[in-house]
């Protein structure tokens, strides 16, 4: 059985949208606040909010691990929910080293929430297709 490329980039954008619009603040300490707020309800929760990692997990199985822009993109998303869980957990403790601390407050350009809409399905299609 084959993938269709189209439906999976397809799902994947919807999935991208869907990330970015849950966590979409103007600054870097406003998403970490918004997974803050899932983290703190439940850490099931908060990795359920991240359909894209779990159906990257799936075609990472599916297509039995081959690929190596597949790992790479399964490999990143983990580092980027990784990242988000250190900056909450920093944030709480109140031991978040000084320069990210200042990095919290900076306002973010518009797109720049947005920018995974376009990495991930860009490195799905050369994924799929290479």
């Amino acid at each position: 059985m084959t993938i269709d490329p189209t439906l999976v980039l397809l799902f994947l954008i919807g999935c991208e949208l869907f990330e970015s619009w849950w966590q979409h603040a103007p600054t870097l300490g406003g998403i970490i606040g918004n997974i803050r707020r899932w983290y703190h309800r439940n850490i099931f929760l908060l990795f359920a909010m991240h359909p894209s990692f779990w159906f990257v997990l799936f075609l990472f199985v599916y297509m039995r691990g081959q690929g190596t822009v597949l790992s790479l993109i399964l490999v990143m998303k983990a580092s980027d929910i990784v990242f988000k869980l250190w900056l909450v957990r920093k944030v709480d403790t109140k031991t978040l080293p000084e320069d990210f601390e200042a990095m919290l407050y900076m306002p973010l350009a518009p797109w720049m929430p947005w920018i995974n809409v376009v990495i991930y399905p860009a490195l799905m299609a050369l994924a799929l297709h290479g």
